[in-house]
């Protein structure tokens, strides 16, 4: 608390990456006009659009296998939406303290030949698989450490794709995610919940269609990572010159 209160009184400005994290610090006693949200942006010509309606059943993850991204979740839930759903398939990039543990439970589970564990991937690969999805799917969660995210990136990419999102109410994730018109979030260890998600998705194309591209609209119009650069650039700036 000591060391929070030396910290606010020392700096110019805080930039937070999420509405969650500004919360929390201004909880703390942070004052709120030193706060300033700035989200990250995106490359939006890597990323560029798709349409999901016309892709196969296929949804992907990208990021690091760590606690507060719970793959293993993700995997559970993609399990018995593939129950219900015999032609879904998933593919998981990256890799991570995690990733051998969800390797042992694909195999365990009898679904090599359902989910994709390639690794790491070029950025340009990350991109064409978006491309060739329904959705972007990643179980976010705090963990029993109070670890969480700000507001993922592979997020914003997958939205620059036009695809919509399947996630969870953490985080800065609903702040760029609005629950119904740009994806479908649950409650966080709610894999049932994320399940129904997957199949709503899978039966209902057209739809993921209009979220994605409500998501791209929303990339385009906020996120863009030359126009987040310039906010930050003005940001430090007035700081400088303050100082």
């Amino acid at each position: 608390s000591g060391n929070y209160k030396r910290l606010f009184a020392a700096v110019a400005a805080i930039v937070v990456v999420s509405r969650a994290m500004e919360q929390q610090l201004l909880a703390l006693g942070a004052p709120r006009d030193r706060l300033h949200y700035i989200v990250y942006g995106t490359d939006t010509e890597r990323f560029t659009s798709c349409d999901p309606a016309k892709n196969p059943a296929r949804f992907v993850a990208v990021g690091r296998f760590t606690d507060k991204k719970a793959p293993q979740l993700t995997l559970l839930a993609f399990r018995e939406a593939w129950r219900k759903r015999p032609d879904a398939r998933l593919t998981m990039i990256g890799t991570g303290p995690l990733w051998e543990s969800v390797r042992q439970l694909v195999r365990s589970y009898g679904m090599e030949d359902v989910v994709e564990l390639p690794g790491v991937l070029p950025p340009e690969q990350v991109a064409e698989r978006l491309r060739g999805a329904r959705a972007f799917v990643q179980h976010s969660l705090t963990t029993g450490e109070n670890d969480m995210e700000g507001t993922p990136l592979a997020v914003l990419e997958a939205m620059a794709t036009g695809l919509p999102v399947v996630s969870t109410l953490h985080a800065g994730i609903p702040d760029v995610v609005a629950h119904g018109e740009r994806g479908l979030l649950s409650p966080e260890y709610d894999i049932d919940a994320m399940a129904q998600h997957f199949v709503q998705l899978i039966d209902h194309p057209e739809q993921a269609a209009a979220m994605g591209q409500a998501g791209r609209t929303y990339v385009l119009a906020h996120h863009r990572v030359e126009d987040r650069i310039g906010v930050l650039q003005a940001l430090l700036e007035q700081v400088a010159a303050s100082r």
